[in-house]
């Protein structure tokens, strides 16, 4: 009888976890194609016009893809096991055990087990794979820039690089058509160059310098704002210089999102020392004030006069704002705030899963497609909880950690309350 309970509870978990495995293709795939097109249409927008190596252009939208696994794979897991309780209560197979005397929690055991490696797999994810990849992207797109210098031009279009704003003819390989360049840099005065071409090229990749060489240059200079006193001038050739750091930020800076945890960590530790240090200093201003209140109050008590009077209003008013000061250093809070979601968005593939649980307990039609719709609106309302305490980090004064949790918390409290519910029903 043991080897037959054995041999039947094998037989359960083998095709629960099949089932499983089907739902979680299926769902990855759509989560996965949603994210992957919106990153390929990115990529084909700033640089597939630029004719740029097709082999490289994937493997930038390769190199993307951590940070698409990042979030599709909670997601999935949440919607697999959605589809697969929904369709196994659907066919009537749950009841079936249930009434076999054969207790859910065997077939819920291979789902959570799943969950858990894939919470494994995201945190392996977050932690090394996106850090690595993000590295050769940027080496990748480094190289793509010293290629192809007008990487971060486009053709007949107005570009705003630094203080430089350049509308352009046409922009091939690192030549511009005819071109118009308004010069914002100094406030006082306003430049305005046409030239009937220019040349980009590197000056240095590392800080994202480039020099413009126009051709044929018409000069145009005003003083501030007045039309009637102006500078003309025509030469053969000039030089412009072209900040490119501003436009590449968003592609090559490594944000906190990308670092490992070990990184986070080293970074958390001295932005710790910097708060401890601003909240020193705070202190020993707030004691001088102190000090100074207390001695202009005896003043204003022996002399009452009102300018003593005034300046104890002063003294109070400055000593107030100090301690209504609160001790929050920016990137202390997110990265703080990046090393738990690390691990909560990780932990959300594990936690998730059990929402789906009371599903077990209830009579449905259209069992996969109704888990699969019930998946998206859990998704969705998880991700605007996510998305919503993420904003909230800088007005707390606490570890940002309790507010990105309590979506996780959340979910598992209505989880463990429905399922206890749905049980005693």
């Amino acid at each position: 009888m043991e080897r037959r309970g054995v041999s039947s509870f094998g037989t359960l978990r083998t095709y629960v976890l099949r089932e499983f495995l089907l739902s979680l293709l299926v769902a990855f795939l759509f989560f996965f194609f949603i994210f992957f097109v919106n990153q390929l249409l990115l990529f084909a927008q700033r640089i597939l016009l630029k004719n740029v190596d097709l082999g490289k252009v994937m493997a930038l939208v390769g190199l993307s893809i951590p940070q698409i696994l990042l979030y599709t794979i909670p997601f999935s897991t949440l919607s697999a096991a959605s589809m697969t309780i929904g369709d196994l209560v659907a066919r009537n197979e749950l009841l079936a055990l249930r009434s076999s005397g054969i207790s859910l929690r065997r077939m819920f055991e291979p789902i959570a087990i799943m969950a858990l490696l894939l919470a494994v797999g995201t945190f392996f994810v977050a932690d090394a794979l996106l850090p690595y990849s993000h590295q050769k992207f940027r080496v990748l797109y480094s190289e793509l820039l010293r290629d192809l210098p007008t990487l971060e031009i486009e053709s007949y279009a107005v570009n705003r690089i630094g203080d430089i704003v350049l509308v352009t003819g046409e922009v091939d390989d690192g030549n511009i058509g005819s071109l118009l360049l308004f010069d914002t840099s100094n406030r006082s005065d306003n430049r305005v160059v046409s030239a009937s071409g220019g040349t980009v090229t590197l000056v240095d990749l590392n800080s994202f310098l480039y020099r413009l060489d126009l051709l044929n240059p018409v000069v145009l200079e005003t003083e501030g704002d007045s039309l009637e006193r102006y500078t003309l001038a025509q030469a053969k050739q000039m030089t412009y210089y072209l900040d490119f750091s501003d436009q590449v930020a968003r592609f090559t800076d490594v944000t906190p999102s990308q670092l490992s945890t070990r990184d986070l960590r080293k970074a958390i530790s001295v932005r710790q020392e910097d708060l401890a240090t601003d909240m020193a200093r705070r202190e020993r201003s707030l004691a001088v004030l102190e000090q100074q209140l207390a001695e202009a109050i005896e003043t204003a008590i022996s002399e009452a006069s009102n300018e003593a009077f005034d300046k104890v209003m002063e003294l109070q008013q400055q000593v107030d704002r100090l301690e209504s000061e609160r001790g929050i250093n920016f990137y202390l809070q997110y990265y703080r705030a990046e090393l738990h979601k690390k691990i909560a968005l990780s932990a959300s593939c594990f936690i998730l899963v059990f929402v789906t649980f009371p599903l077990s307990l209830l009579k449905l039609k259209h069992g996969r497609l109704f888990g699969f719709g019930l998946s998206l609106v859990v998704a969705s309302i998880y991700w605007f909880l996510l998305f919503f305490a993420q904003t909230k980090i800088l007005d707390v004064a606490f570890n940002p950690g309790f507010l990105i949790w309590a979506p996780n918390m959340l979910v598992a409290i209505v989880s463990s309350f429905l399922l206890s519910r749905s049980m005693r029903v």
